[in-house]
């Protein structure tokens, strides 16, 4: 398996890691709304319900934003060798290695960090079209691209 395909799997199992506890919360708390509708009344009644409601709609969107980072990154071809920076490269600098795919932070792969960036991130713009040997600037450091697969 390769470095890229090391570190998509593991997005892929944090992601999934992520929508079923999404699920497990939203369910547990449509049965908590449901239940405090059985035993309420009144005004703290409609209250309670409004905020439990809240709640189930902020996860609801963020268990949307997952399944759709999970489709973004299994739609991306990982094989394909790239000579500048794009979506799927793996890109090697002298301040760390990044990998563009979808937004989601550090991940440790065999000891191994990684950035794992979106084009629409800072550093993921700056980085874009970029080939091996070309050196930048970001937050005060200088970057030099060592290697991009």
């Amino acid at each position: 398996m390769s470095t890229k395909q090391f570190i998509k799997s593991e997005i892929l199992r944090q992601l999934e890691v992520k929508i079923h506890e999404l699920s497990i919360a939203i369910k547990s708390a449509e049965e908590s709304r449901d239940a405090d509708s059985k035993s309420s009344v009144g005004d703290k009644h409609e209250t309670s319900r409004a905020k439990i409601q809240t709640e189930i709609d902020q996860l609801s969107k963020q268990l949307d934003n997952s399944k759709k980072q999970k489709n973004d990154l299994l739609g991306i071809d990982i094989a394909q060798k790239h000579n500048s920076a794009k979506v799927g490269s793996l890109i090697e600098t002298n301040k760390g290695v990044y990998f563009i795919s979808i937004g989601w932070g550090q991940v440790h792969v065999n000891a191994h960090k990684y950035f794992v960036i979106s084009t629409a991130s800072p550093i993921g713009q700056i980085l874009h079209s970029k080939k091996k040997g070309d050196s930048f600037r970001f937050r005060n450091l200088n970057f030099i691209i060592t290697q991009i697969s």
